[in-house]
């Protein structure tokens, strides 16, 4: 029997600028392939709580998705936990319907036991949804609902079900970056020690086929009207040439559509450069995360800085702006690789650099295992409020100044980067696209 859903995306940060929630697109078609009705309500784009409100005085649902995609920030220069937001959405959920309510989103998956308990959700849901939410609707639908509380998705049931996007989040998204995303993989085979993402959708790669995939950038560009694609995938350069195949058939079927996606500074070669430039690539952002070999061994990387070194002239050479995005204060940084780690960074020339201090200690992490051997948080400590891990042997340096005076008298260097957001949005209010950034560097190129 059909139910009437209501999928709320919760998430109202826009550092380093607003993100369509892709995973409720994802939802929204499972949910509708398998007959049950569905309304998707964004908080950014919909006009928040009081229009939540309205929405459920005048309607109601069997079942309430709340899809959480940030916890906070994550940045330690302005640390901003959403938590107190989610909390008011769910009273106010509680307070004026009596559906069954369903916790899901990458920010409840790193924590689902914590926040379920926080907010005394009916049921929660780990990992993708599209199977496990229709699944759970059904069950609701015929007066059957479960008695477990808590459901881990499982990666090799992946359905990739064509997403469909919200009109009115759409359009807000466009009006704020012109940008739309697409996923052309799950999952992340790598060991980083402070990242959960292979908690949330595995260790294997599972790949999307590339005629579907560049499919969806057309249909986002000529039905939403999309002036920019982000590929949203942990890491867009995967060691089996899957990316490649993407490229390829973005180039073979005209691409016009600028697009950026997130790199590994690993395995690239001048020609895929050329050919993903070809195909419409504008820029490129890379997990460096770390600035000397040690550190980036510390964090469990697999690769060392001169991979990044050459990623970066590789680029350069193809003309492709590069953002790197570092982390300093992780484990094993000390004075000398602090030192070491800024002359480093002098040699990424014609580059955007964002860095950050610290690293948000996430459970069920390496990094998290770490900082309670060395006292930097306790093995009962719940980690849900803003907590960051800075290497113990910096103790009697000033991270901050330090970080503040080697990027003060550059402008392709940002430091905090929560100071860009500002900038960013006036750029976009001004009709600007894409990531931005990229027009500071592009001058850079000879």
């Amino acid at each position: 029997m059909a139910v009437d859903c209501l999928l709320i995306s919760a998430n109202q940060v826009v550092i380093p600028y607003p993100v369509y929630p892709l995973g409720v697109a994802h939802l929204v078609g499972a949910m509708e392939k398998a007959g049950h009705r569905v309304t998707h309500f964004d908080m950014l784009a919909a006009g928040g709580i009081e229009a939540l409100r309205q929405l459920l005085i005048r309607k109601q649902f069997d079942l309430v998705g709340v899809s959480i995609r940030n916890i906070d920030t994550v940045d330690s220069s302005a640390p901003h936990g959403c938590l107190a937001e989610i909390e008011t959405t769910m009273q106010l959920i509680r307070d004026l319907s009596v559906a069954k309510v369903v916790l899901g989103g990458p920010g409840f998956s790193i924590m689902p036991e914590d926040l379920m308990t926080s907010f005394g959700a009916d049921y929660g849901v780990v990992g993708a949804g599209e199977v496990l939410l229709p699944w759970l609707a059904d069950r609701i639908g015929m007066g059957d609902p479960p008695t477990e509380k808590l459901f881990i998705g499982n990666p090799k049931e992946d359905a990739w079900v064509t997403p469909v996007f919200s009109e009115q989040a759409t359009r807000y998204y466009l009006d704020h970056g012109g940008m739309l995303n697409v996923q052309t993989k799950r999952g992340c085979p790598y060991r980083c020690s402070y990242c959960p993402y292979p908690n949330i959708e595995g260790h294997t790669t599972r790949y999307r086929d590339p005629e579907e995939v560049v499919e969806e950038v057309e249909r986002l560009t000529r039905d939403h009207g999309a002036r920019f694609i982000f590929f949203t995938d942990s890491v867009f350069n995967d060691s089996k040439g899957h990316f490649r195949l993407v490229a390829e058939t973005l180039l073979k079927r005209g691409n016009k559509t600028p697009w950026c996606a997130f790199f590994r500074p690993q395995g690239l070669e001048l020609a895929d450069f050329t050919l993903m430039r070809d195909a419409g690539m504008t820029a490129m952002e890379v997990g460096t995360d770390a600035t000397c070999d040690k550190t980036l061994a510390a964090m469990g990387k697999g690769f060392v800085f001169e991979d990044v070194l050459r990623t970066d002239k590789l680029a350069r050479e193809a003309k492709i702006p590069c953002a790197h995005f570092v982390m300093f204060g992780g484990p094993d940084e000390d004075r000398q690789t602090l030192t070491e780690g800024l002359v480093n960074l002098d040699k990424l020339e014609s580059s955007m650099v964002f860095a950050f201090a610290g690293i948000r200690i996430l459970p069920g992490t390496r990094l998290h295992k770490q900082a309670i051997a060395e006292g930097v948080v306790r093995s009962e400590q719940l980690l849900l409020e803003p907590t960051f891990y800075f290497s113990p042997k910096l103790q009697g340096i000033d991270l901050d100044k330090e970080i503040g005076a080697a990027f003060s008298s550059r402008m392709d260097r940002v430091y905090p980067c929560s100071e860009m957001t500002e900038h960013l949005a006036m750029l976009h209010k001004m009709g600007h696209v894409g990531p931005l950034w990229d027009a500071l560097v592009r001058p850079l190129f000879k």
